[in-house]
């Protein structure tokens, strides 16, 4: 055996005084340039790996994040809401606490349209087949309830309200209601909106832009003064008083075609 491998092993040789001079210089730098390397992200060789910028707690990514989401979810729910507004049945978007708002103008006192032979064809009037008399009403034509609204009964209340004609014009009737007053009509007319073979259509009132009513000069009188000419109204459907709503008889809404045998019902104030 060999007597040197039970020799100890030789002590290593202390560095010279120029290694350990490099040494110091290098940890030198290395003390220098950390912040600027954790802060560049830059690799420092014999310093070690750059020092990682911190990353973000959990909370403040989550709203970062959430932030970032908020406009587009804002923008969503205002589009929903203004859909949903948009697809609204015309009924929904005029109803008032169960009532339906419009305007009424009325009819039958100046030597024009007179409230008998209505377009329903019930023939003169009072007579046993409309039980509120002569407090009766013409619906206009473009009315989403027009469809058989003959022998209809609503109950009719002034509302004190400013509006448009169909023209734009822009109409103050917030005085103009006998406070309290309402009374029930049959519908046993027809308000059209514009055909060129009837004489009677009424651009001005009965086209669709408001709800609208004619009312007979009678019944317009129990709500309103009548030189007013037009107000506001609220409206309902309601049981016809004393019997069921009449039927209305053949060959009414012909004024449709130009017909000479029934009548549709002319606004005292202002046709056109």
């Amino acid at each position: 055996m060999d007597a040197s491998s039970n020799r100890p092993a030789a002590a290593s040789a202390p560095p010279s005084s120029s290694v350990r001079a490099s040494r110091c210089k290098q940890r030198a730098r290395c003390r220098r340039g950390g912040a600027a390397s954790a802060a560049s992200g830059a690799a420092t060789g014999a310093c070690g790996p750059a020092a990682r910028p911190p990353a973000s707690p959990p909370a403040a990514a989550a709203a970062a994040a959430a932030a970032g989401r908020l406009p587009v979810r804002r923008m969503c729910l205002a589009s929903v809401a203004l859909l949903v507004l948009v697809l609204l049945p015309r009924d929904a978007q005029g109803d008032w606490d169960g009532w339906t708002v419009g305007r009424a103008t009325y009819y039958g006192n100046d030597g024009g349209a007179t409230i008998d032979q209505g377009s329903c064809m019930y023939g003169s009037l009072p007579n046993g087949m409309v039980s509120t008399g002569q407090d009766i009403a013409a619906l206009s034509d473009t009315d989403p309830s027009f469809g058989g609204s003959c022998g209809r009964c609503y109950e009719v209340t002034c509302n004190p309200a400013s509006f448009n004609d169909g023209y734009g014009q822009w109409l103050d009737r917030s005085g103009a209601c006998y406070s309290g007053a309402s009374v029930v009509v049959t519908i046993t007319d027809s308000c059209p909106c514009n055909y060129p073979n009837n004489a009677y259509s009424n651009k001005r009132w009965c086209c669709g832009d408001m709800r609208h009513m004619d009312l007979s000069y009678i019944a317009f009188g129990k709500i309103a003064n009548l030189n007013q000419g037009v107000i506001g109204i609220k409206y309902r459907q309601v049981s016809c008083p004393g019997y069921s709503a009449p039927t209305p008889r053949q060959n009414s809404w012909d004024f449709w075609q130009g017909g000479s045998s029934s009548s549709s019902s002319s606004s005292s104030w202002s046709q056109n």
